[in-house]
């Protein structure tokens, strides 16, 4: 790195007068200490060749980096000029390096009336020392970002034993609900007797409550138009989801009482929502463990749409007074985990979730699709809110982004973070895009990837 002036030809005419006798060359072997700090210097070094390394001890025993010159720069610059003979800072060299220096005793060569080194050698010295201001302030900033990841890995680690203790003991809690749920259907099985109405608890501990509210209110306008059925009892049968061919007879009859079909059918959708909740809870709590984990157990045959459902089922307390719209089309199955793909969805609902209900929006509506798009599986979810604010959607992933203005909640923070490892262990891909009318993610899963 060459020292540079506003006269170049100056600079030259200092390293012919005071520098190119050979016998003040020196060569030094990379590693070499050519000062140390405190000790006796009353030479004024030019790089001619290399590059040398200078630090300080501080009072902690702490070495603080404080240069670095190259070729044409010079080293012992203030124990030379301030007369007091001591360098400031240890030097060496970082590779094998060539020197030449004057020393305390060095007769002044004249130039244009210039009598004293001062004059001579200030503007060059002072160029020198403001490249190493420069390179401090560079040095300074590097640092700086570097502790301040290392915080950040620190404060992850802190999170993530944390996490591990709450997770153990939730596990034991979740355990005990998803062992005795299993009893209690054991139960159910030997005391429902009623050949008729068991069926129908076997469907609603199968599939769960798999209508959305919109598809329920459909059911209910067909079965009060079609059926004739009155509100009421239109009301209950619309919630099972049960089909015509299954609950009607032949002559278009209802061959259930609604109240009984309706609790029958309650009962098994709510021993299946236990089941899964537990189930998906066990994930949850086993991904925040390993958030950096690369690999999980993950099977053939995988049906998005049935892991869109799932995380419906489980957010079905929190979408009470939202409009869910689903748009599911057919899908080909994949290889993959149902428990990561549920935690994907339920993080990206929950968060238009919040959006929506932060905002007070008196309409709030999420749009909810799927569909194929050549070689991938494309499924958004749409929110019509208030928007994430321009400067916090380029970090909306990071982990440790505080996401709350003026009151209105944007991003899960964490809940992202892992939205976006799964996607990439999919070798998917997630994108945002949002304004003041609605924020809409968009993951794309790549059909027949490397697991498969």
């Amino acid at each position: 790195m060459k020292t540079f002036t506003n006269d170049d030809s100056h600079f030259n005419w200092l390293v012919k007068a005071y520098f190119s006798d050979p016998r003040r060359w020196i060569r030094l072997s990379q590693g070499s200490v050519l000062l140390r700090q405190g000790h006796y210097n009353n030479r004024l070094y030019l790089v001619r060749k290399g590059r040398l390394i200078g630090y300080m001890i501080d009072e902690d025993g702490n070495r603080v980096e404080i240069l670095q010159a190259a070729e044409n720069a010079f080293v012992g610059i203030y124990s030379f000029f301030s007369r007091t003979f001591t360098s400031v800072a240890t030097v060496e060299a970082e590779v094998d390096c060539e020197l030449a220096y004057i020393d305390s005793h060095q007769q002044i060569i004249p130039k244009n009336g210039e009598c004293s080194f001062e004059q001579q050698f200030m503007p060059i010295v002072i160029a020198d020392l403001m490249r190493r201001q420069q390179e401090l302030q560079q040095l300074s900033v590097e640092r700086a970002n570097t502790l301040k990841k290392l915080l950040d890995q620190q404060r992850m680690a802190s999170l993530g034993q944390l996490a591990a203790g709450i997770a153990h003991e939730l596990n034991n809690a979740v355990a005990v609900i998803s062992r005795n749920t299993g009893w209690m259907v054991e139960q159910m099985n030997l005391l429902c007797s009623d050949p008729v109405m068991f069926p129908i608890f076997e469907i609603g501990l199968n599939k769960g409550r798999f209508f959305s509210s919109r598809e329920v209110r459909l059911r209910k306008k067909e079965l009060i138009q079609n059926h004739g059925l009155p509100l009421r009892q239109a009301e209950l049968v619309a919630q099972t989801g049960l089909p015509d061919d299954l609950i009607f007879s032949d002559d278009g009859k209802l061959q259930y009482v609604p109240e009984e079909l309706y609790r029958y059918w309650e009962l098994g959708a709510t021993f299946h929502d236990l089941l899964v909740a537990a189930d998906q809870t066990s994930h949850v709590m086993r991904s925040i463990k390993t958030l950096g984990a690369k690999h999980n157990e993950r099977y053939a045959g995988m049906d998005v749409n049935e892991s869109i459902r799932n995380a419906l089922t489980l957010l079905r307390h929190r979408l009470r007074d939202v409009q869910v719209n689903l748009r599911l089309s057919p899908l080909p199955s994949i290889c993959g985990n149902m428990g990561e793909l549920v935690q994907l969805w339920m993080n990206l609902i929950q968060n238009a979730s919040e959006a929506l209900k932060s905002s007070d929006k008196p309409d709030g509506r999420i749009l909810i699709q799927s569909k194929k798009q050549k070689n991938w599986i494309v499924v958004s979810v749409e929110d019509n809110g208030p928007g994430i604010p321009k400067e916090i959607l380029p970090q909306i992933f990071q982990p440790n982004v505080t996401t709350k203005v003026d009151g209105l909640s944007f991003g899960l923070g964490l809940g992202l973070t892992i939205v976006q490892r799964i996607v990439s262990e999919y070798q998917g891909t997630i994108d945002v895009k949002s304004s003041n009318k609605g924020t809409k993610f968009k993951v794309k899963i790549p059909i027949g990837g490397n697991d498969e």
